[in-house]
This record gives structure tokens, C-alpha cells and sequence, in this order.
């Protein structure tokens, strides 16, 4: 998410920062950066969260993620560009790591527990290494926080972590406020990247798909129900979560990892949201469900450059950014980029549809472990 590119007005000059013999340029925040305003939505939910919706992630755990992705960002930032450059993706990346990993046994109001500390450290490391390592035509492939929280939620598994859960508490003034900072936040969001008919077609798409999955007896366990769930309120429960519009409005919505048309990003909504309801098909777990959802971004990110290129419109969004433009990777670094993204496209579908079978699941929803 950058601004565009001013070609007629000279560049101002950057402040810079002397260090001994050295001065490094330094490049401070800017208010219109879409970033932020992910950010502001992402921490005023957390707030919510910590509050009154009674969210099982700590204070500490929230601040050491953001703090510790800010800080990668940053470092890798200076040491490839030579500048210091306010780590915006890192701390959007880290808060929304936060926001939706839980590590079990952790319970709302404990403040400052480090509980599973690591795993959310783990996550945030993956996510920028993805970001930084697996990279096409001059911008990563992957939504870096989906990559970092799919990969350490099948790695480190049920008995370590989870994610937030779908339900968010009865109807009422708690829910009604985050859904309103949802949707307002979404519009806000969604408009400025001219992403409001991505969402929708994911949206139509989904809603269908999950009808159809109900209507043939699909059905999921999860701990703050006390039978399967099914029917019209299997379909309710998946559609209108607040995590799956936290998932389309905030996630699914990064212009650097999404089609560069109009019409590619309504294809990349629909595709996202039938690959969704495919995974969602084999569970029986609300862990599954949820993995299932963000496993389909995995795979469908994964293929934005085939996309691209059956698009022939007029680009949206040009990936203009702080740094010079990069120049064309080495053959070998594109080979090594292309076969991390197959690899990740094939084996996380295939491992989240994996969970259907998993034992370990059930007796953690039917409350074997707790949560």
C-alpha cells in the first residue's frame, strides 16, 4: 500500500540521521498511508477486545508481536536500502498476528502473560521472511501475516495454539460496536484501494458455496457451542463472523498481494471465497473452519501472477514505494521464489483439508485442552 508517483515535482529531500562519518536517510510516516488505517481499525478492535468481547490474548503478547515485527522490518529495511525507513508493514503485520493468534491457555485478563510468546514471535518472523525472501516481479507473493499464521497454526497445532474464534459473543452493544468499527472501517479501507467489488464478489461467491455446504449436512464442533453445529445457523455462524469480514476487509485487501485489475481482483474475490467453502467442506472443527479460510488466501495469492496475466486491463495500483526500484532478480533467486510459492500453494491446502482427519481437534473443541 503506497502513495503514487508524482513525476513532475522533484522529490523533497529527506531528513537524514549522522551516525559518525555517516548519514542515513530517513523516511517518517505518512498519515495517508492505507497501512494506518488498517492499523487504527486492527488496535481499536483489540481495545474492544481487551475490554468487553473478552479476547484471549494478553497486553504483552500484543505489544512484543507489533514490537518485535517493527523491529525486523526496520532492520532488514536499513541493511537492503540503506534507510530508515518507518516500519509500517511490520507493525500492520505484527498487530494483525496479535489480533487473530490465540496460544492456549491463555485467559481473558491475563494482562501481561507471556503464555506461547514464541509461537507469536515464530509467526512474525515467518511472515517477514515471506515477505522478503519469496518476491515476483518486484513485490512479495504472499500476504505476509496470512503465511505467518497459517504456517505456525499447522506447525505448532491445537495443543499450542489457535485462532480467534469465529463467535464473538451474543448480540448486543459489545458486538454491534465492533461490527460497526468493521464495516465502517472496511468501507474506509476498501475504498481507498478500490477493493469494494473484490469484496463483493467474494462475499457472493462464499455466501453461495457455504449455502451449499450446508444444505448437504456439513456440520463443525466448537467450544463455545455445546453441539455440532449445522443448518441455517452453519451457514450464519461462517458468513457473518466478524472474522471472516476481518479476513476479506483487512487481510485479502493488500494491493501489493492482489491482482493489479479490476477485473483480476474480482476473479481473485470469487476464486478466494469457492476455495474457502472447498477447504471449509472437510472440517468438522471450528479450528479447521478457520484454517480452512485462511489457506484459501495462501493458494489464491499463489497464483495472482498467472492472474495478472490473463488480465489485460489497465493496471489499479502501480507498486511504487520508499525504495529505488529494484532491479530484475537473478535467474536462480526467481526459480528458488517460484518453487517456495508451488510448494506453499500444494502443501497448506492440502494440509489444512488434512485437519478433517485429525483427532487431536475434537477433543480440544469438546474441551480435552483448554482454550
Amino acid at each position: 500500500m503506497n502513495g503514487g508517483h508524482e513525476g513532475a515535482v522533484a522529490p523533497r529531500r529527506m531528513p537524514q540521521l549522522t551516525v559518525g562519518h555517516r548519514s542515513v536517510p530517513v523516511v517518517l510516516p505518512g498519515l495517508g498511508d492505507p497501512r494506518f488505517k488498517v492499523s487504527a481499525v486492527i488496535m481499536t478492535l483489540q481495545v474492544l477486545g481487551q475490554t468487553v468481547l473478552g479476547f484471549k490474548v494478553s497486553i504483552a503478547q500484543i505489544a512484543i508481536t507489533i514490537a518485535v515485527c517493527a523491529v525486523v522490518d526496520l532492520l532488514v529495511t536499513l541493511a537492503r536500502d540503506r534507510m530508515l525507513v518507518w516500519p509500517a508493514s511490520g507493525i500492520l503485520t505484527g498487530s494483525s498476528i496479535a489480533f487473530i493468534l490465540r496460544a492456549t491457555g491463555t485467559e481473558h485478563g491475563d494482562w501481561w502473560s507471556l503464555q506461547g510468546i514464541q509461537f507469536f514471535v515464530l509467526a512474525g518472523i515467518v511472515s517477514l521472511l515471506s515477505k522478503y525472501l519469496i518476491r515476483l516481479e518486484g513485490r512479495h507473493l504472499f500476504n505476509p501475516s496470512n503465511v505467518g499464521l497459517v504456517l505456525t497454526l499447522l506447525v505448532v497445532g491445537p495443543t499450542g495454539v489457535f485462532p480467534q474464534y469465529l463467535y464473538w459473543g451474543p448480540v448486543g452493544a459489545p458486538l454491534a460496536a465492533a461490527m460497526a468499527v468493521i464495516l465502517l472501517g472496511g468501507f474506509w479501507v476498501l475504498s481507498n484501494v478500490r477493493m469494494v467489488a473484490m469484496a463483493a464478489s467474494f462475499f457472493v461467491t462464499f455466501a453461495l458455496a457455504i449455502a451449499a455446504c450446508a444444505a448437504s449436512g456439513r456440520s463443525y464442533v466448537a467450544v463455545w457451542h455445546p453441539r455440532p453445529i449445522t443448518g441455517a445457523f452453519y451457514w450464519l455462524s461462517i458468513l457473518a463472523s466478524p472474522e471472516v469480514l476481518i479476513f476479506v476487509f483487512f487481510m485479502m485487501s493488500d494491493p501489493r498481494t492482489t491482482p493489479r485489475s479490476a477485473a483480476g481482483r474480482a476473479f481473485f474475490g470469487s476464486l478466494t471465497g469457492l476455495m474457502a467453502a472447498e477447504l471449509i467442506f472437510f472440517q468438522t472443527t471450528e479450528f479447521g473452519v478457520k484454517l480452512a479460510i485462511l489457506s484459501s488466501l495462501t493458494l489464491t495469492c499463489a497464483l495472482v501472477p498467472v492472474i495478472d496475466r490473463l488480465s489485460f486491463r489497465v493496471p489499479l495500483v502501480r507498486s511504487t514505494g520508499t525504495s529505488p526500484a529494484a532491479p530484475a532478480a537473478p535467474v536462480l533467486r526467481r526459480v528458488a521464489a517460484v518453487a517456495a510459492a508451488v510448494a506453499l500453494a500444494v502443501s497448506v491446502p492440502a494440509a489444512s483439508a488434512a485437519l478433517a482427519s485429525d483427532p487431536r481437534l475434537i477433543f480440544v473443541e469438546r474441551g480435552g485442552a483448554a482454550q
